[in-house]
């Protein structure tokens, strides 16, 4: 299934319990689920684009609710209006655990780093176009055939 980007990142928040995550790694472990869910699944893990900005893919609409906490740490779940809660499926929620286990410790910056490398999904549209979308089809060519 395909969600909202702020129930993907809620669930990251939920992950980290009182350890919390800064806005930009929420924002680089979202998209790296996404890459990963499209690599495996054949399938977008959020409906928004991602586009490429200088620090690295950003979800705008996920930046927009996070942009009260800048770089510092986000301390609670976003809000989503009544009746719009949404349950991942086990696919989903393995992969979002996963990412959440293997990238946990790197901090936003070393996460932005990794997405900055070349010939990343980032790299090609931050290159031709800068602040675009990067197209799903970009991330799912790297991330299966570089990290599965």
């Amino acid at each position: 299934m395909v969600y909202s980007v702020i129930t993907i990142a809620n669930k990251f928040i939920d992950l980290a319990k009182e350890e919390y995550l800064t806005n930009m790694q929420l924002q680089k472990m979202v998209y790296i689920a996404h890459g990963f869910n499209l690599a495996l699944r054949d399938t977008k893990l959020y409906y928004e684009d991602t586009r490429a900005w200088n620090f690295g893919p950003v979800v705008p609409e996920l930046y927009e609710e996070l942009r009260q906490y800048g770089s510092n740490q986000v301390t609670e779940k976003i809000n989503t209006p009544p009746n719009t809660a949404e349950q991942l499926d086990d696919g989903s929620l393995k992969i979002i655990e996963a990412v959440y286990d293997n990238y946990k410790q790197y901090s936003g910056t070393q996460l932005s780093n990794l997405t900055h490398q070349d010939n990343t999904p980032w790299s090609k549209s931050w290159e031709s176009n800068k602040y675009g979308v990067i197209p799903a089809d970009d991330i799912y060519e790297f991330y299966k055939n570089n990290h599965i």
